[in-house]
């Protein structure tokens, strides 16, 4: 039953004319393990011939290690498979936040006033329903400026608006 409802979901629509070009607009949220940061962002970018996207990024952590801060983040990301429903991601990341902060061995919040910045690849599946919404799941993984492992879990929307 759950395979047929898939394939019947999966080729309703996967014919759907998404714009070659297009504003992307999206909302995200995220987990990253080693600081157990859970990051909100909001961010903007665009779509250039049906494939590439660059993009840009706000965020917020209400809560983790580095809760109150704010950062910055850049993208690329490649959506394969065009018109189509599902649709694999693949790009990188490059993230500024203006401090970070740690748990020390008794697990007090210590923070460094040195900016850090992350470098990542991501990949992932972002389910395009109709030509102007997208949900997705990524996995980025890299190195941060200091350099220890960066990993992060992310569920977003997109929002697809013609150009």
């Amino acid at each position: 039953m759950f395979r047929a409802a898939l394939a019947t979901l999966l080729l309703v629509g996967t014919a759907h004319a998404s714009p070659s070009t297009a504003l992307v607009l999206d909302a995200t949220t995220g987990f990253v393990p080693f600081a157990n940061d859970v990051p909100i962002m909001l961010g903007a970018g665009v779509r250039l011939a049906s494939v590439h996207e660059l993009w840009g990024r706000f965020g917020y952590f209400p809560t983790g290690d580095d809760r109150k801060y704010v950062f910055g983040v850049l993208g690329y990301r490649a959506a394969l498979r065009p018109d189509r429903v599902v649709r694999p991601v693949v790009g990188g990341l490059v993230a500024a936040l203006p401090t970070t902060c740690t748990r020390d061995s008794l697990g007090q919040r210590t923070c460094e006033q040195a900016p850090l910045f992350i470098f990542a690849a991501t990949g992932g599946v972002r389910f395009e329903p109709t030509p102007w919404l997208g949900l997705s799941a990524m996995l980025s993984l890299g190195v941060d400026s200091y350099p220890n492992p960066f990993g992060m879990a992310e569920l977003g929307v997109s929002f697809f608006i013609p150009l």
